[in-house]
């Protein structure tokens, strides 16, 4: 089993959630978090508006693929809508 952790914009919540929910048998949603990155700030003032998401999914290798690969498609579909995935190894789940 592995951890996907998705920092997404809030924009596209609705399509991200279908697309893990369609692949994993669960998430944890955070919403409305800050950050900067390899685009503009998403701080939630008026000088840097908007907010990102972020998902924390357990999932064995073919899921993550899966995701990847539909979270690829998005990023087409919604093109300058910023998407991250973080993968790493976890050791346990209890």
């Amino acid at each position: 089993m592995v951890l996907m952790f998705i920092v997404y914009s809030n924009a596209v919540d609705e399509e991200m959630v279908e697309t893990v929910k369609k692949h994993a048998d669960g998430y944890t949603k955070f919403p409305g978090v800050q950050g900067e990155g390899g685009g503009d700030p998403h701080l939630g003032s008026h000088v840097w508006p908007g907010v990102n998401n972020c998902m924390m999914v357990a999932a064995d290798n073919k899921a993550v693929d899966a995701i990847s690969r539909d979270v690829a498609e998005l990023k087409e579909q919604f093109q300058g809508i910023g998407v991250s995935i973080m993968v790493t190894q976890m050791k346990k789940m209890m």
